[in-house]
């Protein structure tokens, strides 16, 4: 009959194995996740018209100069109520 010590050695170790065997399935689960999320981008991502930059969509002139108003107002919005504070 075996210590009860090496029992509980063998239990580690099983116990340790069954943890590191759910870690490398729910990495590779991941994995594949992010691959087909991915893939699903690269489709939803190609432009219909417009400029384009490899395959994925490239903002325009137009675009570019609307966002830097977009800052420049939200720069202002908000420095206009912290300055009324």
């Amino acid at each position: 009959m075996k210590p009860l010590s090496e029992k509980g050695n063998m239990a580690r170790i099983v116990m340790f194995l069954v943890a590191l065997a759910a870690l490398v399935v729910i990495i590779l689960g991941a994995a594949s996740l992010l691959g087909r999320a991915a893939d699903s981008a690269g489709t939803a991502l190609r432009p219909i018209w417009g400029s384009k930059r490899g395959n994925m969509m490239a903002p325009t002139t137009f675009q570019k100069i609307a966002y830097g108003a977009l800052l420049v107002v939200l720069l202002g919005l908000t420095s206009g109520f912290l300055g009324g504070l």
